[in-house]
């Protein structure tokens, strides 16, 4: 069994904020969309369970995430705005995608 443990700069830390920009997919550290997290990041906010992706004025918690070669996933599942009783899945990708 794989154990996570929690560092010393994890303590009394009960959320962290991951922004997503509208005309992106990245996944941004500040509210101000200008910083970009590492695949690295992403995987230890997702393992430790203190994720919230604040996507418009929603806050989402993320249901699934991989790496694939460099790059991280964060899927997480959003209203759908057209049918209010569906759902649709979101996804932010690491600093390491780039778009092609």
């Amino acid at each position: 069994m794989a154990k996570i443990y929690e560092k010393y700069s994890d303590l009394h830390v009960s959320g962290v904020m991951v922004y997503k920009k509208a005309t992106d997919a990245y996944a941004y550290s500040d509210s101000g969309t200008t910083v970009k997290i590492d695949a690295v990041s992403l995987k230890d906010l997702f393992e430790k369970g203190v994720m919230v992706i604040f996507d418009g004025d929603v806050e989402y918690k993320p249901v699934s995430f991989s790496i694939v070669e460099t790059v991280g996933t964060v899927t997480y599942v959003k209203t759908d705005d057209t049918t209010a009783t569906t759902a649709v899945l979101a996804t932010l990708v690491s600093s390491e995608y780039v778009a092609g």
